[in-house]
């Protein structure tokens, strides 16, 4: 039996647990191992990079997963840390704000022999001031092995000592309020994701590079704007632009290709959040990184797909 537990582990001198998998009223909670990612100082950055300043955190995302057919022995309830500390770095994210897809491969990430890497670092939304309230930050959450990729923009939410009188708990590296079990509240108001980032195909053959975006409160009639990147070697020109909007009967989009046989749905991307691209008659010069570039609103993010191209021909059967 394989149960579904990930490790999580927080190295503060106040919190260690290890709690991956927790059953809510509602639905299952994920709990997974962080680091919040700050310029200056140390090595590593978001998903690699340098001169950066990593320090533990925890990511608790709260009703992920539908807890029906999950069996109550497979399961551990999450418990904040008895004594709420200052220094502790816990996002809880309260979900479901938005539907996160594939949500339930994240559970199954110990049982599949995945790795799974988590980094959180400050956001600022287009013409926000970055010192404004709420906060906002990202998140980036990748299945190793070719899984599931999350890009998430957090925003923080008031907490329950908001309207009283007592003043809350500052967490001590963010100075913002922490609620009363100890936890940074944040809700998820926008995700870009790839379920396949990375994909093998033939020359000759036609491949689709998934990428997609959720977005909490959008307004009707928002221009959707969606941007494909390719980098190789160090070179990188854009693959096509789009700017889409949906009208009372259609949708109008704006399109820029510039490669012969590449396509993006303006349809799809307003009304179902589908940013993925088609390329069709693969060379070997379309082998490389792809990014995955959605804004919507004050919000823009990105995912990176990477495409192989293989020498065997494509053969149309």
């Amino acid at each position: 039996m394989c149960y579904l537990f990930r490790k999580c582990s927080v190295m503060l001198a106040t919190l260690a647990y290890i709690l991956p998998l927790v059953c809510g009223l509602q639905g299952a909670d994920v709990v997974l191992s962080c680091s919040l990612i700050e310029e200056g100082g140390g090595m590593g950055g978001m998903m690699g990079g340098s001169m950066f300043k990593r320090t533990p955190s925890t990511l608790v995302f709260r009703d992920l997963v539908e807890n029906a057919g999950l069996s109550p022995e497979l399961v551990t309830p999450f418990n904040p840390p008895e004594t709420p500390n200052a220094d502790d770095l816990i996002f809880e994210l309260l979900l479901p704000s938005i539907q996160i897809p594939d949500a339930d491969s994240l559970l199954h990430a110990d049982c599949n022999e995945q790795n799974i890497v988590c980094e959180i670092s400050r956001y600022v939304p287009r013409g926000a001031d970055p010192d404004s309230l709420p906060a906002h930050f990202i998140g980036s959450v990748q299945l190793e092995g070719a899984g599931l990729s999350l890009t998430l923009v957090l925003q923080t939410s008031p907490s329950e000592t908001a309207e009283s009188d007592s003043r809350p708990l500052m967490q001590s590296k963010l100075n913002l309020p922490l609620s009363q079990s100890g936890t940074l509240l944040t809700a998820v108001v926008f995700v870009v994701f790839s379920r396949v980032p990375s994909v093998v195909a033939p020359i000759g053959g036609d491949v689709r590079l998934d990428c997609g975006f959720r977005q909490k409160d959008s307004i009707p009639g928002q221009d959707v704007a969606l941007e494909w990147r390719l980098q190789h070697r160090g070179n990188g020109r854009k693959v096509l632009d789009m700017k889409a909007r949906e009208m009372e009967a259609e949708v109008g989009s704006d399109v820029l290709v510039d490669r012969e046989g590449t396509s993006a749905e303006a349809d799809l991307l307003v009304r179902e959040g589908n940013a993925s691209l088609t390329l069709q008659r693969l060379k070997v010069s379309d082998e490389g990184t792809y990014i995955c570039t959605v804004g919507s609103g004050e919000f823009q993010t990105q995912q990176v797909v990477q495409v192989h191209i293989t020498r065997e021909s494509f053969v149309d059967p």
